[in-house]
């Protein structure tokens, strides 16, 4: 691990600030959630991500919707890809999504692709028609519901996107 030279204080609650340049540097975001560990005689503080607590659903739903649709599936959190369709013939896993995947998490809308296109999701590129669903808790926008087929999408499929979006949303709240 790359050592920063830092050195804080901690104050009389047992607070520590994490410098700007170290949160910049990790993509941590006011209000986000660290989870702290111990390793040794280390403490770990490492970005939280509440999607891949739900990593089990999120498989089963990249396993059954190419089976069924045809359609493919990406399931991400707000840093990276956390299950992914067996049909993208590409390994995805923690891929890190880029500035226009978080674009669409921080404007929480939608985007369909009205023409065949080329996306980068970490080092691998898909081509094809995209349909984007951000995943929407009552707390925060969680990630993205990333469909992909060969052709324009029906109403009924771009349903199916807000559908999962809210069934992963909703669970999610629940816990």
């Amino acid at each position: 691990m790359k050592s920063t030279g830092v050195i804080r204080r901690i104050d009389e609650l047992g607070r520590i600030v994490i410098p700007k340049e170290i949160r910049r540097h990790l993509g941590i975001r006011e209000g986000e959630n660290l989870e702290i560990f111990t390793e040794e005689d280390r403490i770990v503080l490492k970005k939280y991500s509440k999607m891949l607590e739900y990593g089990d659903l999120s498989s089963k739903l990249c396993e059954i919707v190419p089976s069924t649709m045809d359609l493919g599936l990406v399931i991400t959190d707000r840093d990276k890809v956390v299950s992914f369709s067996s049909n993208v013939l590409l390994d995805l896993s923690k891929s890190e999504i880029d500035n226009q995947l978080l674009s669409y998490i921080q404007s929480r809308e939608s985007y369909e692709s009205k023409v065949n296109e080329k996306m980068e999701i970490g080092d691998y590129e898909i081509e094809g028609y995209f349909y984007i669903q951000p995943i929407i808790s009552s707390i925060d926008c969680l990630g993205l519901i990333i469909l992909f087929k060969d052709q324009t999408f029906l109403k009924e499929e771009k349903q199916f996107a807000k559908f999962l979006a809210q069934m992963i949303a909703n669970k999610i709240d629940i816990s």
